[in-house]
């Protein structure tokens, strides 16, 4: 049977995604599992698979459209299949279009959008495409010296929301014509780089969370003594790749096993319990924050952490992330020690119930049986949703995780 393309939901908060790019167009044969499309959301830019085999028809959505999660924005259709009635007609264009002529919902999208009247509209096909509506608003164009200024209907209308004048500009596209990317350049040479969509996506989810979240912080410094020597018995056997957010991750799940609750989330109003430990790591990249994550966690080996770990990170500065690399997260780790910071304070990343922040280890004097004594020493910063963790649950969780980093080797007992 016909196979609905929905707009998918990549986190239990999100609204809507962004079409980047069909990577098929409509007409094209599929594979299921293969990919699809590119969707944008607050978190990450990901490419989803086609759901089904067939034909990709009824494309209702173009590219840099935002759109509702859930909604229907095509169909894969098997040999001898049709789109459904009830999906065709309530998915039909809104535009006034002439008896005799048939239009495609992304021409008539593009239609409304620029105000064109589809029946002054030519076509050569059996129905109005979306090139017919762009070659019609090629013949639009504003004048230069007499002539038409070629540029793609984006550019154009870019540049106007911009004071752009399209004449000083010089198309980087066919013959000449003039590309968003053209316009960008021309604006990034006369004003401050822009904002992008994922930074700005991501400013107004922490600004929520800051609003929204009852945030209270609980700050444990810890001796790193054990876990510095774990590490470098480790490294001793030839298990190089294993970093201290390995060891770190490896500990914090084996405390969630024991404060269940602190692995929670606000769901509804009301606590909502999870049955996995996935561990998110706060991950730096050039658009902003993503936190991918490294499922099951308490069930990896650290082998399996520090593989899963070194993936994960290398997507997320490559921009490849997968769905399943983001999805399903129920506790967070920001770790800046790398970065010599020695203590912060992070915000919850909603809908879970805490993050940890993880400062750098450090060599401090510490009293040690009545003498001061140099040892190495970690911060450890516990920011909380008190809508979900009380301050004694949260201060038995991570002096459970204390216990851990100074006395590692009992995880293995």
């Amino acid at each position: 049977m016909p196979k609905e393309v929905i707009m998918p939901a990549l986190g239990m908060s999100q609204d809507s995604g962004v079409l980047v790019a069909w990577l098929k167009q409509e007409g094209d044969s599929v594979v299921e599992g293969e990919p699809l499309m590119e969707i944008e959301t607050d978190k990450v830019t990901v490419e989803i698979e086609a759901p089904a085999s067939g034909t990709l028809a009824h494309v209702t959505a173009a590219a840099g459209e935002e759109i509702p999660v859930g909604q229907t924005i095509a169909w894969i259709l098997a040999p001898g299949e049709s789109v459904p009635e009830h999906a065709a007609l309530s998915e039909a264009p809104a535009v006034s279009v002439m008896a005799s002529q048939k239009i495609s919902p992304v021409a008539a999208r593009m239609a409304r959008q620029h105000d064109v009247d589809v029946d002054q509209l030519a076509t050569t096909g059996s129905r109005i495409t979306r090139a017919d509506v762009e070659a019609y608003l090629e013949t639009k164009l504003p004048e230069h010296d007499g002539q038409r200024i070629p540029a793609s209907p984006k550019a154009r209308r870019l540049a106007k929301e911009n004071g752009i004048d399209l004449a000083e500009l010089t198309g980087s596209g066919p013959d000449g014509a003039i590309l968003t990317a053209d316009v960008l350049a021309s604006r990034s040479e006369s004003q401050p780089p822009p904002v992008s969509r994922a930074w700005r996506i991501m400013a107004h989810r922490l600004e929520e969370s800051w609003r929204t979240i009852p945030h209270f912080y609980l700050r444990r410094e810890v001796d790193a003594s054990r876990l510095v020597a774990w590490r470098a018995a480790l490294m001793k056997r030839g298990i190089e790749k294993i970093t201290y957010t390995d060891l770190l991750v490896k500990l914090v799940a084996q405390a969630l096993h024991q404060y269940p609750q602190v692995n929670a989330m606000w769901l509804d109003d009301t606590i909502v319990f999870n049955d996995h430990i996935n561990i998110g790591l706060a991950v730096a990249v050039e658009d902003g924050l993503v936190v991918p994550v490294i499922h099951d966690a308490d069930r990896c080996s650290l082998a399996e952490l520090a593989s899963r770990r070194e993936t994960i990170v290398a997507r997320a500065h490559d921009g490849k992330l997968s769905l399943d690399d983001i999805q399903g997260g129920t506790f967070t780790i920001s770790n800046l020690g790398m970065y010599g910071v020695d203590s912060f304070s992070a915000i919850v990343n909603p809908p879970q119930a805490a993050i940890l922040a993880v400062g750098r280890i450090a060599d401090r004097a510490v009293p040690v049986n009545g003498q001061l004594t140099i040892r190495p020493q970690m911060t450890l910063n516990l920011s909380c949703d008190h809508r979900v963790v009380d301050g004694a649950r949260g201060a038995k969780f991570l002096d459970t995780l204390a216990e851990l980093i100074e006395e590692p080797l009992g995880l293995l007992g």
